[in-house]
């Protein structure tokens, strides 16, 4: 989030105490904490409601609620598995646009598109046009094969 919405400040203290407001507000949770400390933070589902609300009458779609899931033993909040996965996603949306791909309440993760056999896809970064509010460009993020940085150059290319 910080990286998408301020990329030139090399200190996240604005965002960190907004995301902790809205932690205060119960609108978003700390899911996981990297191994470099940085946190993933998600929409609780009030949250997830709430955004809906603000965004989807501006035709911005609102990414799928991850519910929290505990161990059925010890109780402890586990990770979905999709933890380093949604923090690559999220910073190659961050390179974009700062390569000037794409407006910042453009992009959105975990979009699921019909397909004619009724069966959904889901793309993990979904870059829209906001004035025509249609999916200009669909990205499945993979890291070990490309980072953010060739990705962006290729795009640049095409």
């Amino acid at each position: 989030m910080w990286k998408l919405t301020r990329p030139d400040n090399r200190h996240d203290k604005l965002t960190r105490d907004n995301l902790l407001d809205l932690e205060d507000h119960q609108l978003v949770r700390i899911e996981s904490v990297q191994e470099d400390q940085r946190q993933v933070w998600v929409l609780t589902k009030r949250g997830h409601g709430e955004a809906k609300q603000l965004l989807e009458p501006k035709g911005i779609r609102v990414s799928v609620l991850r519910k929290p899931e505990y161990d059925p033993d010890t109780g402890e909040l586990l990770g979905t598995g999709y933890d380093d996965h949604a923090a690559a996603v999220t910073s190659t949306a961050a390179e974009l646009h700062r390569a000037g791909i794409g407006h910042r309440l453009g992009f959105q993760t975990e979009i699921g598109h019909r397909l004619g056999n009724s069966y959904v896809q889901r793309a993990d970064l979904v870059v829209r046009a906001p004035q025509a509010g249609v999916p200009v460009l669909l990205l499945e993020i993979d890291r070990r094969t490309e980072d953010a940085h060739d990705l962006v150059a290729k795009l640049r290319r095409y």
